[in-house]
């Protein structure tokens, strides 16, 4: 029996994919799992039964990485399950701004109570006061090109725009569906100096943290900026800066903040992104499978903390041993060793790596000495071990 514990409301689309050997809900005392969506989550709260977390979503700088790494706790996101929702919220939330729509609406709202009449006349009298300009013709700035940052990138085609895409890190399968005419640089700078609109679409890490900011942001002649990304990739000073040079910039934000919200230049949203139906429920599916192969198989698929293991075990498998260890030098042999003085045969050895964690199947036709797993957890660079019963 595997016990998942949820940390947010998650669709039943997912959750119901468990079956009769899971136990799930949020009063889960003990968990195998952990399955959240924007709740923290400290690994270290949790008892060492705990085996992996996975992230309803693609961001995943709400659970303890490094914790989970130390633990043998593997955590997963769902790239690209959100994608579409994100992509659309770009271009309703930008023409809100583009066509002065929060502006319009605050002021009409100031006429209830009038005769039609009055309102008519106050319509065509002050509309001019809400003017705005289109999207076609515009050059749009594109930075990260993974499945949100193609779509968004695509969009911007289909709405005759320019688009000029910074991704210093390509996928062969995004740059496959990306749109030809795209232009794909590697040089941050040269999309922020052409672009008129500036949209971020990149996962935050210390690598992205203050990705645009005033340094950079001081070249960007465009008049709207847009984070549908993560807070802390757009620097505050940055932000501020460009929304002072010029009384018409503005700034689109699913991550408001004190400031943001007494900004006037700012337009905000509560983190809206993946809030759809169908987003959910995809993020959920794919959260919910990844824990089943994990839990059930060993098998690893958008983790963010360990290496891709998709090796399934074959008929014969009777047992698949799991090591998860320091990715150093010298440790499958290790493993290998322990497995020889025992006298067992190997019947599939599967090893990746990512720098940090080292990751092995090991199956076996035969049953698993306990005497077998006390010799390895007695290796210095393993983190974790366990065997799963097939």
């Amino acid at each position: 029996m595997y016990f998942v514990k949820t940390l947010n409301k998650i669709s039943s689309k997912g959750t119901n994919l468990f079956g009769e050997n899971y136990s799930f809900g949020d009063s889960i005392d003990n968990p195998s799992a952990v399955l959240v969506r924007s709740a923290q989550v400290d690994t270290d709260s949790f008892s060492d039964g705990l085996l992996a977390v996975a992230r309803a979503g693609a961001g995943v700088n709400n659970i303890t990485i490094d914790k989970a790494s130390a633990k043998g706790v593997c955590v997963f996101n769902t790239p690209g399950a959100n994608a579409n929702a994100v992509a659309e919220l770009v271009f309703t939330t930008l023409g809100i701004a583009l066509r002065n729509i929060h502006k319009s609406l605050a002021w009409i709202g100031s006429l209830q109570g009038k005769e039609d009449k009055e309102i008519s006349e106050a319509v065509e009298k002050n509309k001019a006061a809400f003017v705005g300009t289109e999207l076609a013709g515009k050059t749009i700035g594109v930075v990260g090109l993974g499945k949100i940052g193609v779509l968004v990138a695509n969009g911007a085609i289909g709405r005759g725009m320019s688009v000029i895409a910074y991704e210093p890190y390509p996928s062969v399968g995004n740059m496959l569906m990306l749109n030809n005419t795209v232009k794909v640089v590697q040089n941050l700078d040269e999309v922020i100096a052409v672009a008129d609109v500036l949209t971020v679409h990149v996962p935050y890490m210390q690598a992205t943290k203050n990705l645009l900011n005033e340094a950079n942001l001081a070249n960007f002649k465009g008049s709207y900026l847009l984070n549908f990304a993560r807070n802390g990739i757009v620097s505050e000073a940055g932000t501020n800066a460009f929304l002072a040079r010029n009384k018409n910039n503005t700034y689109l934000t699913d991550f408001p903040s004190k400031a943001d919200l007494a900004n006037e230049q700012v337009i905000s949203f509560p983190h809206l992104g993946a809030s759809t139906e169908e987003a959910e429920e995809n993020c959920a599916i794919m959260a919910a499978q990844q824990l089943k192969d994990y839990l059930e198989f060993g098998i690893v698929h958008n983790s963010v903390n360990f290496p891709t293991v998709e090796s399934r075990p074959s008929a014969s498998t009777k047992n698949r041993v799991v090591v998860i260890n320091k990715d150093v030098p010298n440790v499958i042999a290790l493993i290998s060793k322990v497995f020889g003085d025992a006298g067992m045969n190997i019947s599939s050895f599967k090893n990746e790596s990512n720098g940090k964690i080292g990751y092995n199947l090991v199956d076996m036709d035969a049953a698993v000495p306990q005497s077998l797993i006390d010799s390895l957890k007695k290796i210095e660079q393993i983190i974790r071990v366990r065997v799963i019963e097939l």
